[in-house]
């Protein structure tokens, strides 16, 4: 039969195969097969007028019908839902990486100045705390030089420090803006190797690395201020002459590091007053009736201007629990306190 149909089309314009018909109903098949079935309705609507009332065309065209008017459930585009998913988790992590390394760039840990120290490459520790945190805290890093924030913007700033020696900024600011601040503006002026104390003082004593204090501290405030943030801490100020606290009141929970200025304490014996000893700065008191859970045991009275630090019991009770050097701080002063009172009471005896 094909050799006829060749033989019957040979002269006329019409070749085997071609037809207007068979792409568009091609066409509508493979759209419909793709679940694209309005196009497909809209090609075998086509194809249906180039030759209607075909079975095949009519089968085809009424499931297309169907489809348009009751789309069958899709499934869900897992794929593409896990590829957006992972896309886009790899671009927030991705920033946050990129931020957090922007960041922490110039940063250095406690650890890796020592290290720098050990291989000779010895740096230069600024402390560059304000002006009120500096006079707060009696704490500073072994022979860091002190330099104001802000003279870094004066004209006739000067530091005596080599441009390729590395130099390291300390602070107590949040985030070590203020230290940020200066070795930003120390770079600028030329020093290349500036790096900033991440976790700053906080972070070189929780490190557990040697400080210096400022003025003569007794070793239990030695401690205390090692362990202690003082802008979490309430401070109250006395003036010369008032009463912190009388023998037999409430501690509240309360104990007290005396920042500045002198206290002391009394008691009264046989009717009147008597001075047992005074405490200054860097002096735990009123640690005893917490230890005791029982009232004040003497006066505390303030014998000139005087700032305290309220360490609250919950507050102490940790720093002893997991500070082993300040809990023997403690110890050793409460085994003085014994041995001083058991010779006074010897000598009274006598």
């Amino acid at each position: 039969p094909a050799r006829d149909v060749r033989t019957f089309l040979q002269g006329t314009d019409l070749r085997p195969g071609e037809s207007k018909f068979n792409p568009v109903w091609q066409a509508g098949v493979e759209l419909l097969l793709g679940g694209r079935y309005a196009a497909a309705l809209a090609k075998l609507k086509e194809a249906d007028a180039l030759l209607p009332n075909l079975v095949d065309v009519k089968r085809q065209l009424g499931e297309a019908e169907r489809y348009v008017k009751n789309p069958p459930p899709r499934p869900f585009p897992w794929a593409w839902a896990t590829l957006g998913v992972s896309l886009l988790s790899v671009g927030v992590y991705g920033g946050m990486f990129a931020q957090r390394w922007w960041r922490n760039r110039f940063r250095i840990v406690p650890a890796q100045v020592i290290g720098a120290i050990e291989s000779g490459d010895t740096p230069a520790l600024l402390d560059v705390r304000t002006t009120s945190d500096y006079e707060t805290s009696p704490l500073r890093l072994p022979s860091s030089i002190r330099v104001e924030p802000d003279a870094v913007d004066r004209p006739d700033f000067t530091l005596d420090v080599a441009p390729a020696q590395m130099i390291v900024t300390y602070c107590t600011s949040p985030e070590e803006a203020t230290s940020a601040t200066v070795a930003q503006k120390l770079r600028e002026r030329g020093f290349r190797r500036v790096r900033i104390l991440k976790g700053g003082l906080g972070g070189w004593t929780n490190a557990r690395l040697p400080v210096e204090s400022k003025s003569a501290l007794p070793s239990i405030g030695l401690e205390i201020y090692k362990n202690l943030t003082l802008g979490d801490l309430e401070r109250r100020r006395f003036k010369a002459g008032d009463v912190i606290a009388k023998e037999g009141d409430d501690p509240r929970g309360e104990a007290y590091v005396v920042h500045s200025g002198v206290v002391e304490v009394r008691r009264m014996f046989d009717g009147e007053h008597r001075l047992l000893g005074t405490m200054g700065e860097g002096e735990l008191i009123g640690e005893m009736a917490l230890f005791r859970e029982s009232p004040r045991s003497a006066d505390l009275i303030a014998q000139a201007d005087v700032e305290l630090l309220v360490i609250k019991n919950e507050r102490l009770d940790w720093l002893i629990r997991n500070r082993p050097q300040l809990t023997i701080e403690i110890l050793r002063r409460l085994s003085n306190w014994i041995v001083r009172t058991d010779h006074e009471r010897a000598t009274a005896a006598r």
